[in-house]
């Protein structure tokens, strides 16, 4: 009985042993189609899939809000203006519908940019600063 036992102990540890080694091989043989919309970022996806939002708000933002969003007064044109941060509990209220508004129509003293980036750069440039300056996700 008890080789009976020791042969089947035997037999389970050689499964286990070879079950654990093996590589296995990938099912999912199909290819993605085309047309179909690439899938969604997480809402914990890092910084850099922001790079190009990031380069718009270097290229269109940065003068005025500086590099960190801390804002300030910055001389535009021969004229002081006071930037707002976009740290600020006044930059967070506002709704992403109204900052792409501010970013596409102007606001104030900040300009235009609709002839400067396209909608979804805005877009973007939206989730950027939420995520980057306010730290939302």
């Amino acid at each position: 009985m008890k080789l009976i036992l020791l042969a089947l102990s035997c037999v389970v540890f050689a499964l286990i042993v070879t079950a654990c080694t093996e590589t296995a091989t990938p099912t999912n043989t199909s290819t993605p189609r085309a047309g179909t919309a690439p899938a969604a970022p997480s809402p914990s996806a890092s910084v850099d899939e922001f790079a190009s939002a990031k380069a718009n708000y270097a290229k269109n933002c940065e003068a005025c809000h500086g590099p960190n969003g801390d804002g300030g007064l910055v001389k535009v044109d021969n004229k002081q203006i006071k930037v707002p941060s976009l740290h600020s509990d006044h930059a967070k209220k506002h709704t992403d519908a109204k900052i792409v508004d501010f970013i596409t129509n102007g606001h104030e003293e900040m300009p235009a940019f609709k002839d400067k980036l396209r909608p979804e750069e805005i877009t973007e440039l939206v989730r950027y600063v939420r995520k980057v300056h306010q730290g939302q996700g």
